[in-house]
C-alpha cells in the first residue's frame, strides 16, 4: 500500500487471471509506476516513539514525504468536518491505559497509538486491533480511518451503517492509491495486448 502512495504498510498478495488460450509475450508489472517503488519508502528518517501529549502541536521533525504522513491525510481529507468524524468507539473502561502509550508505538499487538509523522500499520479493525489518535486520548474516528486508506475526501459511510460495519467495511478495503494504481496497470497491459490477442 505505501508503495502506492497510501500512508500504510500492508503487504498484499495481487493475482491476475487471464482467458484460457490467451498467450501475453509479457508479464504485467506491478511495480511500474509506483510512487515509492522497491520498498524506499522505509529507506526515510521516520520519527521514533515519543511521550503522548493530548492535543499537542508538534512540526515534522525528518526531511520525509508528507503524503505518506498520518497528518497530512488528516488534513488533505479535513477530518474534523468530515461527515464521519463523529463514529467512533468510546471506550467503557482502561482509558488512563491508553494514555500511557506513547506516540508511535505500534509494537502493541492491540492498542497501537499512531505517529502523526509517520504512515500507519495496516488498518484492519477488528480482532482487537485498536489504533489511537497520535495527540488526541480516543481511538480514531472512522473519518480518521477512510484518511489512512487514502479515501477521497468526499468519499463517507452512510449512518445508517452501524458502526462496527463502518470499521470492517474500512478495514477490509484496498487503500485507493493502491486500488487506482492496479486499476491503471491493467488498464494500460489490456491496451497494449488488445490487438495481438484479440480482446
Amino acid at each position: 500500500s505505501i508503495e502506492a502512495g497510501a500512508p500504510q504498510d500492508r503487504d498484499r498478495i495481487l493475482l491476475f487471471g487471464v482467458k484460457r488460450g490467451l498467450n501475453f509475450d509479457q508479464p504485467l508489472r506491478w511495480d511500474e509506476g509506483l510512487a515509492y517503488p522497491n520498498r524506499k519508502a522505509f529507506d526515510f528518517p521516520w520519527a521514533d516513539t515519543e511521550a503522548f501529549v493530548q492535543d499537542a502541536v508538534k512540526a515534522n521533525p525528518n526531511s520525509v514525504p508528507l503524503d505518506l504522513t498520518v497528518q497530512y491525510w488528516f488534513d488533505k481529507n479535513d477530518v474534523e468536518a468530515h461527515p464521519n468524524q463523529i463514529d467512533c468507539f468510546t471506550p467503557r473502561n482502561g482509558l488512563s491505559k491508553f494514555l500511557k502509550i506513547s506516540e508511535g508505538d505500534v509494537s502493541r499487538k492491540s492498542s497501537k497509538r499512531l505517529h502523526r509523522w509517520r504512515y500507519s500499520p495496516t488498518a484492519a479493525y477488528g480482532n482487537n486491533e485498536v489504533h489511537l489518535h497520535p495527540y488526541k486520548a480516543r481511538r480514531i474516528s472512522v473519518a480518521e480511518a477512510l484518511a489512512i486508506q487514502s479515501m477521497p475526501k468526499e468519499f463517507e459511510l452512510p449512518p445508517a451503517m452501524t458502526l462496527s460495519n463502518k470499521f470492517k467495511t474500512v478495514g477490509n478495503g484496498v487503500p485507493f492509491k493502491l486500488g487506482s494504481h492496479i486499476a491503471r496497470a491493467i488498464k494500460q497491459f489490456l491496451q497494449q495486448h488488445a490487438g495481438k490477442e484479440g480482446l
